[in-house]
């Protein structure tokens, strides 16, 4: 049973939605008895440095309040220091494609008593080598997704982009302006099961079903099975992708003939510089190196 927890708060996640709804989440928590130590992030990156800084002042859990990226980097600084406690997650940001997987995404009241119950689920992570934008090799984790492709640029346009549009409707411009230009990336992927080289339209390598606010990108990935969920399509075209996208959305896209689905431990993917993601957030370049620890990350979970 958790008693005490630690809250990485990042107010502006979901448009600020978690900074105006979290005094009633917080009331919450105190209504069922948990205590609270609330650290409020402050820039990006800082949630991190926030995770870990709690982990040390003696809390049950530290858990996530907003979005898929306060929760990975909540996830990254426990992983710097070696998970001394679990963590949890309130979904109170845009997409929570994490806690879909976890199938408590929309239910505030049922995060609130898996933390309470505090079970406890062995969950595997990617650890994902990569180059930054300064050029320095980087070390990231993600406990969802990895991303190549026109997931990157589809969020490396919403995050650069200028003018009125905000939140759906400037990711719905972005995905439309992808499909438009419709420019493959030139990959050579490396994996124990096989090599493959050429040009592909996306890569996922998946721990959790979900990206993008909903879309089930990786139906048949399992968050404690061992093995990562590699998806990668070749060459589609835009009226392709049109068709595909819907689909998406339902997890019932696959199997379909361009599409290549490998369950691996271990992906390079060199050869070229690309953009790549991970739960949302564009964070480098290729060539990265993905290698799965499994059960790695202790998580607050549904029994």
């Amino acid at each position: 049973m958790i008693k005490n927890i630690g809250i990485v708060l990042n107010p502006t996640a979901g448009r600020g939605k978690a900074g105006r709804i979290f005094p009633q989440v917080l009331s919450m928590l105190h209504e069922v008895g948990i205590k609270t130590l609330v650290e409020i992030t402050e820039l990006p990156g800082h949630g991190a440095e926030l995770a870990a800084r709690l982990a040390r002042k003696g809390v049950d859990a530290v858990v996530s309040a907003g979005g898929d990226g306060t929760l990975n980097e909540v996830l990254n600084g426990l992983a710097n220091v070696d998970f001394p406690v679990p963590m949890g997650a309130l979904g109170i940001g845009t997409g929570n494609d994490f806690l879909k997987s976890a199938g408590i995404a929309k239910d505030l009241l049922k995060q609130v008593e898996v933390i309470k119950q505090g079970d406890i689920k062995l969950l595997d992570l990617m650890r994902i080598t990569y180059c930054d934008f300064g050029g320095k090799t980087a070390v990231r984790y993600s406990i969802n997704d990895f991303g190549v492709g026109f997931p990157a640029k589809v969020s490396f346009r919403v995050n650069n982009m200028k003018g009125a549009l905000k939140g759906a409707w400037s990711y719905a411009a972005a995905v439309i302006t992808e499909i438009r230009l419709n420019k493959p990336v030139q990959l050579k992927l490396e994996t124990p099961e096989g090599s493959f080289k050429g040009f592909y339209n996306m890569l996922f390598a998946m721990i959790g079903q979900y990206v993008g606010g909903g879309i089930k990108i990786a139906p048949m990935a399992v968050v404690d099975d061992g093995y990562m969920d590699v998806l990668f399509v070749e060459q589609l075209t835009r009226w392709e992708t049109l068709k595909l996208l819907p689909k998406a959305f339902k997890g019932t896209h696959l199997p379909h003939p361009k599409a290549t689905h490998i369950k691996t431990r271990e992906l390079s993917v060199n050869d070229t510089q690309e953009l790549v993601y991970v739960q949302g957030e564009v964070i480098g370049f290729t060539p990265a190196h993905i290698e799965l620890l499994h059960q790695k990350v202790p998580f607050l979970w549904p029994s």
